[in-house]
């Protein structure tokens, strides 16, 4: 019996329906689970810019904004890099010291450099008309067998003597008494297999006004620089040392023109983690 149009319609639409629910159900869907699982680390991501920007609506970004703020990082790091490098030029030490603290360190070779450097710079006192009282000959480190790098007493001695030599030649007074406790050494750098010893000096000195202001002006310049200052002479090989703590206060009321200057100064060095 033929059916007439209207009934196979009718008896087509269920087949349709079932047929498109299938596919649904089949196709559909595990396309859209899997369309959303490959959407998870996008979002993700999305998610983790929005919030690293301080932003509520990840889905309302500036990207104008985000490639000229990309834009001012990027010459942000330059100059940090720039000023990084002039730092080091100015904090890093001649070729010679460098050499002695890189070689094993000899205790015998330290005591006689030691020594001759007290002895040049009684010489100099003597000559400036500048006073050295006993305990300043004390204060000059010493090795000890707890040291863990005793080479970095090379820099230290450095130090002191380009503190004094410095004081000396300004004419300062009277140098009461120096020391140089134990550095301190930070982590070593992720970055350039580096590190920074950070070595400590204290002291303490009598004289005239002007005579410690120049002084204290010449801590952290290189000798060319303090030779175009006009400021009192310096050892070519002169170290720049950063003032960490100051206390100034007047000698007597008899002598208003005179300080009491008590001064801790950080020397730092450059060590190759490479090379321990």
């Amino acid at each position: 019996m033929r059916l007439d149009p209207e009934t196979r319609r009718r008896s087509i639409l269920p087949l349709l329906a079932a047929a498109l629910g299938a596919v649904y159900l089949f196709v559909f869907v595990p396309l859209d689970r899997k369309a959303n699982s490959l959407d998870a680390p996008l979002n993700d991501s999305w998610r983790q810019l929005a919030t690293s920007l301080g932003r509520t609506n990840a889905f309302r970004l500036d990207f104008v904004g985000l490639t000229n703020q990309l834009a001012e990082t990027r010459v942000a790091i330059a100059e940090f890099g720039i000023a990084r490098k002039k730092a080091r030029e100015r904090v890093e030490l001649d070729a010679e010291l460098r050499k002695q603290i890189s070689e094993p360190f000899v205790f015998v070779d330290y005591r006689i450099e030691a020594g001759r450097r007290m002895d040049a710079l009684a010489r100099l006192a003597k000559q400036e008309g500048v006073i050295i009282e006993t305990p300043v000959y004390y204060g000059f480190p010493e090795p000890s067998a707890d040291m863990k790098e005793p080479s970095l007493l090379w820099a230290e001695l450095a130090f002191l003597d380009s503190l004094m030599t410095t004081a000396i030649n300004a004419k300062v007074g009277t140098i009461h008494f120096i020391a140089a406790p134990l550095p301190l050494t930070n982590a070593p750098s992720a970055t350039d297999g580096r590190r920074v010893a950070e070595l400590p000096l204290e002291f303490e000195l009598t004289g005239p006004i002007p005579n410690v202001a120049r002084f204290l002006q010449t801590l952290p310049l290189r000798a060319d620089e303090i030779k175009a200052a006009g400021l009192p002479a310096a050892p070519t090989n002169k170290p720049a040392l950063f003032i960490d703590k100051i206390v100034l206060r007047k000698q007597s009321p008899e002598k208003a023109d005179e300080v009491r200057l008590v001064l801790r100064a950080v020397g730092y060095v450059f060590l190759n983690e490479s090379k321990r």
